[in-house]
């Protein structure tokens, strides 16, 4: 039952790791750049306020940010005087994030196995009484 629990435990966190890491780049890019690569996207406005996106879309001329809104996609106006920098997706490095954190966590629960192993190893030894 104990190992059934560990297995159910451990499966859960692998599937919640699984779910990607975002990790953007650091370089701004110009708005028709951002809208020409379709991919998600971190706008920082000139008050320092910062809009996450899933991409954004230029219709009739006008440029908008669409973001997901009680189930529904909603297109947000975007005025291109307003935007300090716009940090694009970064899919090698949110690749090699979610890699890294799936490694670790995987490293970190086979040491926990190991150790618990070792030590219920350690208790079944006995060592002969001396006469």
């Amino acid at each position: 039952m104990y190992l059934k629990k560990k297995l159910v435990c451990g499966s859960l966190i692998f599937v919640f790791l699984l779910q990607s890491c975002t990790v953007y780049q650091k370089t701004s890019v110009t708005i028709s750049e951002a809208a020409a690569a379709k991919n998600k996207v971190v706008i920082t406005r000139t008050d320092n306020t910062k809009h996450k996106y899933r991409k954004i879309e230029q219709i009739d001329g006008q440029y908008f940010g669409i973001i997901k809104s009680n189930g529904n996609l909603v297109n947000v106006p975007l005025t291109e005087s307003e935007i300090k920098s716009i940090l694009p997706l970064s899919k090698t490095g949110s690749t090699w994030a979610t890699i890294g954190i799936i490694s670790g966590t995987v490293i970190i629960i086979l040491s926990i196995i190991g150790i618990n192993a070792a030590n219920n190893a350690a208790k079944e030894i006995t060592f002969p009484s001396i006469p």
